[in-house]
């Protein structure tokens, strides 16, 4: 059902214990509800079977899990304004993944830090497709990269351009609405959705 290539994501990700990532288009898999994750994986994957559907979204579901418990993954993410205005799954489904966001960005602010980029920044650091760098706990794993587009996904390990992608995205995080600025604008997309 996943490729090669994504199951050792998912290795790495269970061992990570920061992730830094760039989303444009969708919202990143730790932070979707089911419903969200549901319209995704129904919306954006031709070679996806109906048959697999409630198979994908308990696996993006269950990943969640590393949010919790004794030593919960940190997660930083800059997220484009166009991600959250996109109705996936349609407004009631996007009005709750929202709430959820908020929800989680406010309760966990040390945790989970979610930055929006808005559509007044303009041109940016991170214009193309979404990406994570993934940090280890021990410093003899370096970080690395994924990154996965409409036909490939790629990890990427080679030191230097792992560092620019981390001096990519630092700097869209500092382009991006401070997480108060953030959650604000969060809170309005949510209202308008009602």
């Amino acid at each position: 059902m996943f490729s090669a290539e994504f199951l050792r994501f998912l290795g790495y990700e269970a061992g990570a214990d920061h992730i830094r990532g760039y989303h444009n288009e969708l919202l990143h898999g730790l932070l979707q509800t089911e419903a969200y994750a549901r319209a995704v994986i129904r919306g954006g994957s031709t070679y996806v079977r109906l048959t697999e559907m409630d198979r994908r979204v308990g696996v993006r579901m269950a990943r969640q899990a590393r949010l919790d418990g004794v030593h919960p993954l940190r997660l930083t993410t800059v997220v484009a304004e166009g991600a959250l205005r996109q109705q996936v799954g349609g407004p009631d489904v996007m009005r709750a993944q929202l709430e959820h966001l908020l929800g989680l960005g406010t309760e966990r602010p040390e945790q989970i830090e979610i930055r929006v980029m808005p559509f007044a920044a303009g041109a940016h650091p991170a214009p193309g497709g979404p990406f994570q760098i993934l940090s280890f706990p021990s410093l003899r794993l370096p970080d690395l990269v994924w990154q996965e587009v409409l036909t490939s996904t790629d990890i990427i390990d080679q030191s230097t351009r792992v560092a620019d992608y981390s001096v990519t995205f630092e700097e869209a995080r500092e382009r991006a609405l401070s997480s108060a600025e953030s959650l604000a604008l969060i809170r309005w997309i949510a209202k308008e959705m009602r």
